[in-house]
């Protein structure tokens, strides 16, 4: 069954068309039933039109640095 973890983890790869097959129909069916999944797909797009919005300059290195790492260093998915 494709639960709430499994759509969180997809999101960003469904934002850049790279799910396909059986894997997008049950993203998009999840989508269409889950609230929770829901806000935060919302919650994920407002973060990135507001990290877009940010010069790269005004971004110090420190926190480029972590942002980086926390994302190498997620949880690995596990297979659908």
């Amino acid at each position: 069954m494709f639960a709430c973890r499994d759509a969180t983890e997809l999101m960003t790869e469904e934002r850049e068309g790279a799910l396909s097959g059986w894997v997008r129909v049950q993203f998009r069916f999840h989508m269409l039933i889950c609230p929770h999944c829901k806000v935060c797909r919302r919650q994920l797009d407002e973060a990135l039109a507001v990290a877009r919005e940010l010069p790269p300059e005004e971004v110090p290195p420190e926190v480029e640095e972590k942002a980086v790492a926390a994302f190498r260093t997620r949880v690995p998915r596990r297979p659908l």
